[in-house]
């Protein structure tokens, strides 16, 4: 069997497992908010672009189960480790690379689980691998075909996640730097092709016009504004955070690559790879210097990854290859024990995820955040049934509304009591006037005197303790309301 051979099976195996391990699990906070975009279809909702309710609307044509959920993540990374395993393979020359390259790519922390949830990220990973590797072939080749295909998956990318934009600044940062690729930028190919990615993105941009540019103005605001916890502080929780999500050690080499790679490409007048490198780097800054103004969440910066992780392996075998010193070795044997570790962690998580072994602080407990929903959801519908046929639920954070109208009995309607948010772009409820309703709240976080004022009367329902092995993992209290006056939620 050939390497590429290998590489197929390797792949389908891979893919198969992570169908099967994706229903092992209940949602997670995040998911259940965008399976509600996928049964309201739109241009683009309140913070992001509409390519995953596009993806979820379409795997669920076959079914509602958390696989199908999860089916465009598992399927969009099966597509990001092919580009990956072809994009390497063509830099360096040989298959073996390539291989070795997509096995660095899925034992990283973010990627390895990352692939197990249908978020934003998961269609924006695949069109933003897929800009990378055409950019390549413009870069390889020169032919002047690869600007379309640049400008298609720039522009699915741009309706995946807004910070898919950060390719264009970073491509053009690339194209100043090379002597031989500026040209470009006296042709028409270019501009074509960022035009047909407008195009591509214009739907997003009308439903913003239409809903005062609140996509817009939230993404900014949310990813750029200043916040009050300090620079410090921010930088070291952000850069913390990137070191265990991309395999503990294993960073540095991927970083270490990303820079290294550049300035071979410079000393052997290899355009692809100061291209790889310009496409890591620069995020990377960006980031970097982002990461002092503002608490950014982990996953903000996996677009800057891409392009090092492409590169790392068949780094390390050229600078191994170059260097005839002691600390070749060392660095060869700390690069393998480092892969072994993240083999170790990948491991872990997915053992974690489904059956707690081991005590975490619950800030980093992600077994935490897809355990107890039907559970919960169980409960509310014991509370909804001698209620009125149109009974709906309140709940104090979208995620937990969210997940209740996923795992409820009919999928019943559940909406948040903080006015008009996420869920006021997605129609009108005026229709629920004079209904009852079950408000779910965490313990703790209950607002029930804003909100009777609302219904003609409320009672409290009890309370759920969800418990894990012997450990509290959260407490809800139930309110019944009834006659809904209207007000409360505003569209």
């Amino acid at each position: 069997m050939n390497r590429q051979s290998t590489f197929l099976v390797f792949l389908f195996a891979l893919t198969c497992f992570r169908i099967a391990y994706s229903g092992w699990f209940e949602l997670s906070l995040d998911e259940a908010y965008y399976w509600i975009w996928s049964q309201s279809l739109d241009f683009s909702y309140y913070d992001h672009p509409p390519m995953v309710a596009y993806m979820i609307a379409l795997s669920g044509l076959l079914g509602e189960s958390e696989r199908f959920v999860r089916a465009p993540a598992v399927l969009c990374a099966t597509g990001v480790t092919w580009i990956t395993y072809i994009l390497a393979s063509d830099i360096f020359g040989n298959r073996r690379t390539g291989f070795l390259t997509a096995l660095l790519l899925n034992i990283t922390l973010i990627f390895g689980v990352g692939s197990l949830m249908t978020t934003p990220d998961a269609p924006l990973s695949l069109f933003w691998m897929l800009s990378l590797y055409f950019g390549y072939k413009i870069v390889d080749t020169q032919k002047p075909a690869y600007w379309w295909a640049l400008g298609l998956s720039f522009g699915l990318a741009l309706i995946s996640k807004y910070n898919a934009a950060l390719f264009a600044p970073a491509f053009l940062a690339f194209l100043l730097i090379s002597r031989e690729n500026r040209r470009w930028l006296f042709r028409p190919q270019p501009y074509l092709a960022f035009a047909l990615s407008i195009m591509v993105f214009a739907p997003v941009i009308y439903w913003n016009y239409l809903n005062d540019w609140v996509s817009f103005r939230f993404q900014l605001s949310h990813g750029l504004n200043p916040d009050s916890q300090g620079a410090i502080i921010n930088a070291v929780e952000f850069w913390g955070g990137q070191v265990a999500l991309y395999g503990l050690f294993l960073f540095f080499f991927i970083i270490a690559s990303s820079i290294g790679i550049g300035r071979l490409g410079v000393k052997l007048k290899r355009d692809d790879f100061v291209y790889l490198s310009v496409m890591s780097v620069s995020l990377l800054a960006f980031f970097f210097v982002n990461s002092f103004m503002k608490r950014m969440e982990g996953n903000w910066a996996v677009v800057a990854y891409f392009s090092a992780i492409a590169v790392t392996p068949g780094f390390i075998a050229l600078w191994a290859d170059r260097t005839l010193t002691a600390k070749r070795e060392w660095v060869v044997y700390g690069y393998r024990a480092s892969a072994v570790l993240a083999v170790l962690l990948i491991v872990y998580a997915h053992i974690q995820i489904v059956e707690p072994v081991l005590p975490m602080p619950q800030k980093y407990e992600i077994s935490r955040r897809i355990y107890g929903w039907r559970m919960l959801a169980h409960e509310t519908d014991k509370r909804l049934k001698p209620l009125k046929q149109g009974a709906f639920i309140l709940a104090n954070r979208y995620q937990i509304s969210t997940l209740l109208t996923y795992y409820t009995s009919g999928h019943v309607e559940s909406y948040i009591t903080n006015g008009k948010g996420r869920f006021g772009y997605l129609g009108s409820v005026t229709r629920l006037i004079g209904e009852d309703a079950v408000y779910v709240t965490e313990t703790g976080r209950s607002d029930l005197s804003r909100i009777s004022g609302y219904f003609e009367k409320t009672e409290p329902a009890g309370k759920l303790r969800i418990v894990r092995q012997g450990e509290l993992i959260r407490e809800f209290r139930f309110f019944k309301c009834f006659n809904y006056k209207g007000g409360l939620i505003e569209i």
